[in-house]
């Protein structure tokens, strides 16, 4: 029979779950304390959320938020990081813990917007540009063609600014010819 603790946090698993853009599951153990602290206050830092939790209650709550394969990757106690907004973000500070602390923190897959990841595919995950990134790129992008635009406009307007130069010259020259 479940008890009432149990119950609330599958509950608080599975909205955490839900609500989501990313989660990476890690095995943790052989992790100083200190090192377990530095960890979470790295995440922390990040707007991300690492939580230890016990394999049962979180293969209960992956099935409740309708996420079952996720369920496979719970293997004795493990740590996940959870990220709200950039799906991205989450899977970079694992990786970059995993090559700190290596072989004590090692992620082991997780879930990238609602999509299942295996192991073998965290780092690839973990090189994607984060949303800030792909909003600056997109910005010089967008960019680009205006400030070529100016620049050409610019050319231009020089350009005919020296003609009427010219002209100006030549009709004061045969102003003078013509007094003189």
């Amino acid at each position: 029979m479940p008890t009432q603790k149990k119950t609330e946090e599958v509950a608080l698993l599975k909205e955490k779950f839900e609500r989501a853009a990313s989660l990476v599951l890690a095995d943790y153990r052989g992790l100083k304390a200190t090192d377990m602290v530095a960890l979470r206050a790295k995440f922390t830092k990040a707007g991300i959320e690492f939580r230890v939790v016990k394999d049962t209650l979180a293969r209960i709550a992956a099935e409740q938020a309708g996420v079952p394969d996720l369920g496979l990757l719970f293997t004795g106690p493990i740590g996940i990081a959870i990220g709200y907004d950039d799906p991205a973000l989450a899977f970079k500070l694992s990786e970059e813990c995993r090559r700190q602390y290596a072989p004590n923190y090692s992620p082991k897959g997780g879930l990238f917007e609602k999509t299942l990841v295996v192991e073998g595919d965290v780092k690839r995950y973990a090189t994607l540009p984060s949303r800030e990134e792909l909003l600056a790129t997109i910005a010089m992008l967008l960019q680009s063609p205006m400030r070529s635009l100016a620049v050409v406009l610019q050319a231009k307007v020089r350009e005919l600014a020296s003609v009427l130069d010219e002209v100006r010259k030549q009709r004061e020259g045969k102003k003078e010819e013509a007094n003189g």
